[in-house]
């Protein structure tokens, strides 16, 4: 019976080897601004959408709280700055089922607040900016895969996260869309608005996915320590 029961358990275990899971999520950085007279404004052209960061203190940035960082809370949490850098839409918007949908291409930049360490950098192609027609919230959202993005970091406790080039995500949330009706469209592009933001940065990592071969000599050494234990205990029967 003994015997029975660790073959069973070795084909349990080689199961469980044949079914790893294959990744869990890692928050890298979430941020919230710190005021409301702060806005990312979109701004539309001929047929083409332009996001940027507008403060009355900080041209071209908005200042922000860092309120997780590498998977810590912050409490206080971290003042910062967040800047887009030629975030433009890449493609004509799309409609379907009450949404508005188009892609982006830019950078985000996350940096301390003197400008000078760069906390988190965002380089991304073809994120979707989505969000209800006529609504007063959107989002940005990139993922790799199978869109384009890469992160960058001057902060160890991050680049330890990032080191070998994990799957990469982020999500940008917009409210308070200011420009009546809400999000609408300019001919074929997303018309203009201004809206406050927050942000998630995350990562995948990735666990150790045995290759079948890998899984066949798992097996093997199973097998034979079972084939094993059944000899030594005949032998002990036989003694």
């Amino acid at each position: 019976m003994k015997a029975r029961s660790m073959r069973a358990l070795a084909l349990a275990s080689l199961a469980s080897l044949a079914m790893a899971t294959p990744s869990s999520a890692v928050t890298i950085l979430q941020f919230a601004q710190q005021s409301s007279a702060d806005v990312v404004t979109a701004t539309a052209g001929a047929t083409s959408t332009t996001l940027t960061t507008n403060s009355p203190t900080n041209a071209g940035s908005i200042p922000i709280f860092i309120t997780n960082l590498a998977g810590t809370p912050q409490s206080p949490p971290l003042p910062a700055l967040e800047t887009f850098v030629n975030v433009t839409s890449t493609a004509a918007a799309t409609t379907g089922g009450g949404m508005i949908d188009q892609l982006f291409s830019g950078t985000i930049r996350i940096t301390n607040i003197a400008g000078t360490t760069n906390v988190l950098t965002a380089v991304f192609t073809n994120a979707d900016l989505s969000g209800l027609a006529a609504g007063g919230s959107a989002a940005l959202v990139g993922s790799r895969p199978p869109q384009g993005v890469t992160f960058t970091s001057d902060i160890p406790a991050i680049q330890a996260l990032i080191a070998n080039n994990p799957p990469e995500n982020f999500a940008i949330s917009f409210s308070n869309i200011v420009t009546p009706p809400g999000l609408s469209l300019a001919g074929t592009t997303i018309a203009g608005f201004t809206s406050q933001n927050t942000g998630t940065f995350a990562t995948g990592t990735t666990a150790v996915v045995p290759e079948p071969s890998g899984i066949v000599m798992a097996g093997t050494a199973m097998i034979a320590g079972l084939g094993c234990f059944g000899w030594h205990r005949r032998q002990s029967s036989r003694a």
